[in-house]
């Protein structure tokens, strides 16, 4: 495999993982920040401010879930996007400046009288290569954010849809709905039309934190899409590196 092509790949998937992982970071805060004051309802000193895995009650106001999972789907993103930016930074600066080598593939082969001809074919330029041992770290490294991303994927949508659920049982109170309704709003609304029920008729969103209304079924949908291809681009960032520390030098 060339390393020059799979450095400007690599330099690319880090530049991307960068840009979704500031879109997870701030679309999840501008929901948690919106809502925190209005859902924070709970006794005991306890903090419920999270606008993922919100709870439904049987009194007018809907609680929010606790506030770890917001504080990791806001700031988790923030570790990987430094390690993205410097690793984005090396590999751009080594493919834009750095020294480059003419990569020459020798062929053997024989002709029709038994004479053993070689064949020298230049490729093109690639990369000076990399030490065995920093694919190594860094592939490891990769592995470990892609699993590190799909537990933070994992959350944020399981958070996401949590909420949704509980949330069909206070508009269901809300709106005093019966027989043939509650199979609209259990069964077909999607839960961005839920979220946008919520935006607009949620008890005391004048203490919200921010004034006025957001779309918060989109917002958070944004920041879901974002989270799921950070993890496949680290997925695809550790195939590569994978497969120079597999390469003997």
């Amino acid at each position: 495999m060339d390393q020059g092509k799979a450095e400007k790949a690599l330099t690319i998937s880090y530049a991307l993982i960068t840009f979704l992982g500031a879109i997870t970071s701030i679309t999840s805060g501008i929901a948690w920040g919106h809502w925190k004051d209005t859902l924070d309802k709970c006794v005991r000193g306890k903090n419920c401010s999270c606008i993922l895995y919100g709870t439904h009650s049987y009194s007018q106001y809907f609680q929010g879930g606790y506030q770890s999972p917001c504080i990791w789907v806001t700031y988790g993103p923030l570790i990987y996007v430094l390690l993205c930016i410097a690793m984005a930074s090396f590999h751009g600066f080594r493919v834009l400046f750095s020294n480059k080598r003419t990569v020459t593939r020798t062929v053997t082969a024989k002709n029709e009288v038994g004479e053993t001809i070689e064949l020298h074919a230049v490729q093109g330029e690639s990369t000076n290569p990399l030490p065995r041992a920093f694919w190594i770290i860094i592939s490891g490294t990769t592995v470990f954010f892609t699993i590190y991303t799909l537990v933070h994927f994992s959350i944020y949508i399981d958070g996401y849809l949590s909420t949704c659920k509980q949330y069909r049982l206070t508009l269901a109170q809300i709106l005093q709905a019966h027989g043939t309704v509650l199979p609209v709003i259990h069964g077909r609304l999607s839960c961005n039309a839920i979220f946008d029920f919520m935006d607009y008729i949620q008890p005391d969103t004048g203490n919200a934190y921010r004034e006025g209304f957001i779309n918060t079924g989109l917002d958070l949908t944004i920041g879901i899409i974002a989270s799921f291809f950070s993890w496949i681009l680290f997925a695809f960032t550790s195939f590569y590196n994978i497969k120079f520390a597999r390469i003997k030098q």
